[in-house]
């Protein structure tokens, strides 16, 4: 006993000082995180609950903010708008991605070229992008139009009307995201056993029967993966509204970002700028934690 007890104390020493080496490899990381991150979440939240502004002196409001965005008709159809966004985007997005993947993961000849090109437009900048967008949706000299016209049907005004503003903004994130998806779709089925696809043809099963039947449940964790990635991205959509349509026409491509962005630079009302986005960690963090958990059911 004597024996154990004195090894046992002759470890520990070492023990401890390898935890603390561990510990001094991990704080400039975690400093990092702290003032990058923490501090000002902290910070953001505690700002939601004052009426800080350059224009008055500051003082706690407490919840007037979060009690202003319920009965805020503007914020509403923000909310509105962000959701319409996000299901538009992530929906078409992730079934574009699953078939592509599909299609390119066989001995498709060229597949390599392919995949090269439908991932491209993840690289390509985004301002850039919506740059180049505008000219696509230009309402007179734009090709979509010059198609249009050349068929006989009346050119429309894709940034400029209410109806269809958001729609064509959807359209580009598609076609931006659309890469990010293929990969991911592809690097899952590369994890499916193909015995499992042999097996099922000698049974005699079709392809369709084949794909809804295995190749869909078995990326059902890839799928649950890449939808909380495209609904955290879109849902902090900004960079295209800017530039493409600056929250108009009347509103209708004004989302929580960006009536954020408007809120505090444009009005400079800082604290309920600050409770905006306090609603949206929020959100994000509810789908994410939703998200992660059905994932860990489907591994079990």
């Amino acid at each position: 006993m004597a024996l154990q007890s004195s090894t046992a104390l002759a470890r520990r020493p070492q023990s401890f000082t390898q935890n603390w080496s561990a510990y001094a490899f991990l704080t400039p990381a975690l400093i990092i995180l702290f003032l990058s991150l923490l501090l000002p979440a902290a910070a953001t939240v505690v700002m939601s609950l004052t009426d800080i502004s350059f224009l008055r002196p500051t003082n706690f409001v407490w919840f007037d903010n979060y009690v202003k965005l319920v009965s805020d008709g503007r914020f509403r159809q923000a909310v509105g708008n962000t959701a319409y966004y996000t299901v538009g985007v992530t929906l078409p997005t992730m079934a574009l991605g699953l078939l592509a993947a599909v299609a390119l993961n066989g001995k498709l000849r060229g597949r390599i070229v392919f995949r090269t090109i439908f991932y491209l437009p993840v690289l390509t900048s985004l301002i850039a992008a919506a740059v180049v967008w505008m000219y696509v949706y230009e309402p007179y000299s734009g090709p979509i139009n010059g198609t249009l016209t050349q068929l006989g049907l009346p050119p429309q005004p894709w940034l400029q009307s209410p109806n269809l503003a958001m729609t064509s903004l959807i359209v580009m994130a598609i076609w931006r995201d659309f890469g990010t998806a293929m990969i991911i779709y592809l690097a899952g089925l590369q994890d499916i056993p193909r015995d499992i696809y042999e097996a099922a043809r000698l049974d005699g099963a079709k392809t369709k029967d084949i794909f809804f039947r295995i190749t869909v449940p078995m990326l059902s964790n890839v799928t649950f993966y890449l939808m909380i990635i495209l609904i955290v991205q879109t849902f902090q959509v900004f960079g295209a509204i800017y530039v493409m349509t600056n929250g108009g026409p009347l509103g209708s491509t004004e989302t929580i970002v960006f009536q954020m962005y408007q809120t505090a630079f444009g009005y400079t009302e800082f604290g309920y700028a600050a409770a905006m986005s306090t609603v949206l960690f929020l959100a994000i963090l509810l789908f994410s934690i939703i998200g992660t958990k059905i994932i860990r059911r489907g591994e079990s």
